[in-house]
């Protein structure tokens, strides 16, 4: 089995804020606070910073949109 390097992109803007506020939420849940938002359980916590580091680590993985590319290579070139 041959692996090569793994190109690593920064991930989207909007997808980072999602991370980050599923990781927030999660830290939330966890805390001893009781706060208005049905579905929010100590249960939960867990799952919900695993959904915003999942949701960022495959950010970082996929490859970007043609047109941010494409803005990139034309800079390079200036």
């Amino acid at each position: 089995m041959n692996l090569g390097p793994m190109n690593l992109h920064a991930p989207n803007h909007i997808l980072f804020i999602i991370a980050a506020l599923l990781a927030f939420v999660g830290v939330l849940a966890a805390l001893p606070i009781g706060l208005p938002i049905p579905g929010l359980f100590e249960d939960n916590a867990a799952l919900y910073i695993f959904l915003g580091w999942f949701l960022l680590a495959v950010a970082t993985v996929l490859p970007q949109s043609s047109t941010s590319s494409d803005a990139q290579v034309a800079e390079q070139h200036q």
